[in-house]
Parts: structure tokens; C-alpha cells; sequence
């Protein structure tokens, strides 16, 4: 089997002739160890929007930024201790809201210092945005994207978060948008629906498109996402969308890199086809891998390899990989590395991680 075809019997809950190792593309420096452990089978995991994102988009790259309609977007970059910062601004007709994010100078990783809204009058700012978003397919941009990884890999079709998540993470952040939702409803209420209602014409785009695995970064994770919350914004979405893609033969993964014990039991319900990114105890998990095996019995685990791991002697890794197939047992496994590595040791961490899966044969 190609690096592709075992890594897309895993997502279609099938087992492989190896279990497969993969990495998000971004993760992985180009040089000489790069070109040896994909010559060892590494598979290369990269996604494209299958549409632009529905605005504000969480990143800025090509194919993610929506125009909008009758709005301004305006960057400012700026400097502090050396450190760039990132000032988003968007003026509407209704108002300015604007979004003020620093760069992790190690990873390149976006961290927001102060979210798009920050007061209950920003609600409805946001909403016009997104009423006025103008959506565009990415279909070419997938195709080309998927010609050039051919073999090598898997290209995901990414789309946003859920609504709930995206105003978690992204716009409001936690500490605004949970005590508004519990104190002042109605605006965060009405701004829920007219993102879920957007994110209809995404996925229509989404059963369209070539993309044969759907992929929607959620980071789900308890102690941000109360299990009350996930019960009810979080597991209807999943539900709604899983029956559209699942129409079109499609996978559709979601990424949960958190502490997921309180919701084992919701996520077992959901049908949805695989839990990314799974994070061991050894990453601040709570859950232990035979755990999530036993609560999820239908559903494939992408478990994350834990960073921790990428600096200690080879024999703890080696461990970690044997005690991983041994609780996986029969069932479809591929592990990932989807979170960032330290610096340098993915180079001594990979070579071992690809000789220990790939002697162990199904």
C-alpha cells in the first residue's frame, strides 16, 4: 500500500498493512532527516478550505480571508520587545470591532491579546460580518493542492470551527462569551444562528467538493468547553453535519486535543468518524488511550504523539509506540503529529517513531 492508501483505509475505519505515522506539514522542516523518514513511510497531512472561511477568519492565508460586503479589513502590524503584533480591524456600517493577536516567536503559533468582541453592542457588529460574508469555493485549490501531494499523504478539507467553538476560541473568547451566554443570551443566542445558518452554504460546498476527508479544528476540550455547552451547541452541529457529508461518502474528523473524560460518553454518541489529535496524560489529557478504545468502540482515535516524549532516551518512545499498538489492538491507528515538536528533536524523535511502527506489521 502507497503512504496515501494506508492512511485513508485509517480514516475510512479499515486497517492498513502498517499503522501509519503522519504529520501536519507545517511540522516538519525540510533537509535531510525530512527526506529519509518519508522514504521510511511518513505520511504528510496538509488540509485547503473548501470555501473561504466564514469572516472573521481565524488565519490569514490564501483561501481563507472572505470578502465582506460593505466592510472594510484593515491590518496594522506592530513591534513590542521584539515581538510582532497583529492589530485586525474591521469597519462596517453598523460599527468597528477589531481583534489584536501576537505571534509565538518559537512556533509561529497566534496567540489573541484581545478578542473582536468586548462589549454586548459587538454582537451585533459581528453578526452583520457575518450576514454579509461573501463565501467562494476552493475547489482548484484543493485539486492542485492534492495532485502535488499525490502518494505522499492525505489533503483534508478543512472548514471552520462550530459556531460555539469559533466564539470560544476566535472571537470572544472564553472569559466574554460564556458569561454572556449565561448572563445576557440573546445577542450571542442570535449571532450563534446566523453562523450556523452561513455554515449551511459551507457545507453545501463541502458534499460538492473533491475532498474526500473533512476536517474542522474545534479543540475541544472540557475545561473550556463545559459538557452542558457540548450537549447543546456543540453535538447538534455534529450531528446535522455528520448526515450531509456521511451522504456523500465522506469522513468527517474532528479535532479534540483536550481533556475529554466529563464528555467520553457525548462524544461516543456523536457520529461523527474520528477524534484528532487525541491527547495522552503525558499532554495534559485526562483520558488514557485504553479508555478512549473502550468509550469510543465505532469511532477511529488519531492520537497526537506527546512533544514530551521527542526528548527522552529512545527506549521511552519505543515503549510509549508498544504500549500504544498493544491497547490498540486490532482496531484502525494512526498516529499523529499534530501539535509542535521542540525545536531539533524531531529529528532524533521521528527516525525512531517510523522504525518502531513500521516493524510492527498488521
Amino acid at each position: 500500500m502507497t503512504v496515501r492508501e494506508r492512511m485513508m483505509a485509517v480514516y475510512r475505519n479499515q486497517s492498513p498493512d502498517q499503522v501509519p505515522l503522519a504529520v501536519y506539514s507545517r511540522y516538519l522542516p525540510r533537509g535531510s532527516t525530512e527526506r529519509t523518514v518519508r522514504d521510511w513511510g511518513l505520511g504528510l497531512l496538509d488540509w485547503v478550505p473548501v470555501t473561504t472561511m466564514l469572516a472573521p477568519p481565524w488565519h490569514t492565508h490564501a483561501g481563507f480571508v472572505s470578502e465582506v460586503q460593505g466592510t472594510e479589513f484593515e491590518i496594522r502590524f506592530s513591534w513590542e520587545n521584539g515581538q510582532k503584533h497583529e492589530t485586525r480591524i474591521y469597519h462596517t456600517p453598523v460599527g468597528t470591532i477589531s481583534q489584536r493577536i501576537r505571534q509565538d516567536p518559537t512556533y509561529g503559533s497566534d496567540w489573541v491579546e484581545k478578542f473582536y468582541l468586548s462589549s454586548a453592542e459587538d454582537y451585533r457588529i459581528m453578526q452583520y460580518i457575518v450576514e454579509h460574508t461573501i463565501l467562494r469555493e476552493n475547489h482548484d485549490a484543493f485539486l492542485a493542492k492534492q495532485q502535488d501531494m499525490d502518494q505522499d499523504g492525505v489533503v483534508m478539507g478543512r472548514v471552520d470551527r462550530c459556531p460555539f467553538q469559533k466564539l470560544l476560541i476566535e472571537l470572544a473568547g472564553p472569559e466574554r462569551f460564556l458569561v454572556d451566554l449565561y448572563t445576557e443570551p440573546d445577542p450571542a443566542l442570535e449571532l450563534l444562528a446566523a453562523m450556523d445558518k452561513r455554515m449551511d452554504e459551507v457545507f453545501e460546498a463541502v458534499c460538492e467538493s473533491p475532498a474526500e476527508v473533512i476536517w474542522q479544528p474545534d479543540n475541544i476540550s472540557c475545561d473550556m468547553t463545559p459538557p452542558k455547552c457540548f450537549a447543546e451547541y456543540c453535538l447538534p452541529y455534529y450531528e446535522k453535519r455528520a448526515r450531509e457529508v456521511h451522504e456523500r461518502g465522506k469522513a468527517y474528523v474532528i479535532h479534540m486535543d483536550g481533556r475529554l473524560r466529563a464528555i467520553k460518553d457525548m462524544i461516543a454518541a456523536a457520529p461523527i468518524d474520528a477524534v484528532e489529535s487525541f491527547s495522552f496524560p503525558e499532554i495534559g489529557g485526562d483520558t488514557t488511550f485504553s479508555e478512549a478504545v473502550c468509550a469510543w468502540p465505532g469511532k477511529v482515535i488519531l492520537p497526537n504523539f506527546p512533544s514530551s516524549l521527542a526528548t527522552q532516551e529512545e527506549t521511552a518512545i519505543a515503549s510509549f509506540v508498544d504500549r500504544l499498538l498493544d491497547e490498540a489492538g486490532s482496531r484502525p491507528l494512526m498516529l499523529q503529529v499534530s501539535e509542535d515538536i521542540p525545536p531539533g528533536s524531531w529529528r532524533r524523535a521521528l527516525p525512531i517513531l517510523c522504525q518502531r511502527l513500521k516493524a510492527h506489521k498488521k
